[in-house]
């Protein structure tokens, strides 16, 4: 069984897989105070709360984009689980291309995002993932990562929102029932939802005329992909396990 652990800025997703099947998914607060002792502490509940055997974890593969949460957390699978946890970075013979200013900076979520794009649904292709920050990924003929864009995400943008407007209260994101609010409520909801939508939307018909792709494969995946990937105009792929699969398929290829 391979334990895969993606590292956000939000959280921490930890995925089981046997083979490519994918058996079990949690998520935990990507807390840079937790020690490695209280780390494998949250991993026995959440392995309990699973109903899988620890014993059966023969191999762990992490994609983190906190330094301070992947150390630990890396420390952590290095002292409790079986072989040497694999780091997932820009230097892995994974033929990414990374036609790129700085390849050494690409994040390893979007490593995995490009992977997972390219094994699963080919190429050209888009991948959004909607985070802390929203990502394009943009991968083109030859599966190679060739640039993209990094906005601010839904919930982020919310919360600089809400603390910056004195008279605007946090409100639930979900999606309202047209773009015109009767109320402070469901005014914030469509200019929060409706906005990221049309943002996306945008942005992916920029790069439609940047690349000129008549057909590029766009996934969609995140935290926040269920609110805004069925209400976007264009024609996307809603996989919101995209990143740890393209961490199992990296630990399949690289060992």
């Amino acid at each position: 069984m391979l334990l895969a652990i993606e590292i956000g800025n939000s959280h921490v997703v930890v995925s089981f897989f046997n083979g490519a099947d994918l058996l079990y998914t949690g998520r935990l607060p990507a807390d840079a105070s937790v020690t490695p002792f209280r780390w494998w502490e949250l991993f026995k509940t959440l392995i309990a709360e699973s109903g899988l055997d620890e014993s059966g974890i023969q191999r762990v593969a992490i994609s983190s984009v906190v330094p301070v949460v992947g150390a630990a957390i890396h420390a952590m699978a290095a002292e409790h689980l079986p072989g040497e946890p694999l780091q997932i970075n820009a230097n892995l013979p994974l033929d990414l291309g990374l036609d790129v200013t700085h390849p050494d900076s690409v994040g390893a979520d979007r490593i995995c995002n490009v992977v997972a794009c390219r094994e699963l649904y080919g190429t050209p292709g888009v991948v959004v993932d909607l985070g802390t920050a929203t990502t394009f990924d943009v991968i083109d003929e030859q599966g190679h990562f060739i640039g993209g864009s990094i906005m601010p995400g839904v919930e982020a943008s919310a919360r600089q929102l809400f603390s910056a407007a004195a008279l605007l209260s946090k409100v639930e994101l979900k999606v309202p029932a047209s773009a015109i609010g009767r109320d402070t409520e469901s005014n914030l909801q469509a200019g929060i939802i409706f906005g990221a939508v049309d943002q996306v939307d945008g942005m992916l018909r920029r790069i439609a005329n940047e690349t000129g792709w008549e057909h590029p494969q766009r996934v969609v995946t995140g935290g926040q992909s269920h609110l805004i990937a069925p209400l976007l105009s264009t024609a996307v792929i809603h996989d919101p396990d995209l990143t740890v699969q393209g961490l199992r398929i990296i630990a399949e290829k690289v060992g």
